[in-house]
């Protein structure tokens, strides 16, 4: 039985905290290195340079699915874990994408402008 005056406990929160700490940090590069594959594969960034065929859906397809891995790859660490922690690693997976997300599509924005103007 582990009570409230227990020292360990201390030092055991101290490590769940480094563990999720280090767990975000990971899922941000994750997240990333997913993305960028993705995107090196359906050829994005020629796509929205060139203004051929959907450039914004071959993003916004790319992000989901590197989410959906991402997802997926926190829910079996949860799962093995034994934690029930389901909800706050979607959250964590939903803004590591984000981040990524935001940056793509300012490069659809910025990059489509310049493309319709020259």
């Amino acid at each position: 039985m582990i009570s409230d005056k227990d020292p360990d406990l201390g030092l055991w929160g101290c490590v769940v905290i480094g563990v999720l700490l280090i767990g975000v940090f990971l899922a941000v590069v994750f997240a990333y290195v997913c993305t960028e594959y993705l995107l090196d594969r359906f050829d994005a960034r020629r796509r929205v340079l060139v203004g051929e065929g959907w450039p914004l859906l071959t993003l916004l397809g790319a992000n989901f699915t590197s989410f959906i891995i991402l997802w997926l790859s926190a829910l079996v660490f949860v799962l093995a874990s034994g934690a029930e922690l389901y909800y706050q690693a979607t959250i964590i997976c939903l803004c590591a994408q984000a981040v990524w997300l935001s940056q793509h599509l300012w490069f659809y924005y910025r990059d489509h402008l310049r493309l319709r103007y020259e």
